[in-house]
């Protein structure tokens, strides 16, 4: 498996209340060599986290998230009119950054490849995904498959302390 290098763009697109951390902020525990409490004290989502371009080595270097400006993760399966849709959620790291040559190559690949990809930016929300392949599937079908979804994983997020208490899904 690939180590992240230089990119620490995880550790400042997204919340971790049990730290205080809001999203889109860096983690105070960022330093040059990575995390500064790494292996003694770093919240559990943060040592089971990895993105996707770690999981798959045969993505390019240039995929890595600092270079296409998100964040993308797998997040399992979803059923959407009887169909079982692999789903990725790629996060933003600056407002419409998805509009490089490099993250719409990588889109493009996630798609070719049959992945769905819900692309957040901020308050917005926008699905990339073949239409051919997943015929019959509208946008608003997925949605609200990956918000069933996400309801079910509520609870572990707030046991690991990736989302406030309060936290609703999509």
């Amino acid at each position: 498996m690939r180590n992240c290098g230089p990119c620490r763009a995880c550790c400042i697109v997204f919340p971790l209340p049990v730290l205080d951390k809001p999203a889109y902020e860096a983690c105070r525990h960022l330093c040059a060599g990575g995390c500064a409490v790494h292996r003694q004290g770093q919240p559990e989502v943060c040592r089971e986290y990895t993105c996707a371009w770690l999981d798959h080595e045969e993505l390019p270097e240039e995929y890595r998230p600092d270079r296409v400006g998100m964040v993308a993760t797998e997040s399992g399966e979803i059923t959407a009119r009887d169909r079982t849709l692999p789903v990725l959620v790629a996060n933003l790291l600056e407002r419409d950054c998805d509009q490089g040559a490099g993250a719409r190559a990588m889109l493009e690949g996630f798609a070719a490849a049959g992945m769905v990809t819900l692309v957040v930016d901020g308050p917005k929300l926008r699905i990339v995904y073949d239409h051919e392949r997943y015929a019959g599937i509208s946008p608003r079908d997925i949605e609200a498959a990956f918000q069933r979804e996400r309801a079910k994983d509520a609870e572990e997020l707030r046991r690991l302390g990736a989302v406030d208490p309060g936290f609703r899904p999509l």
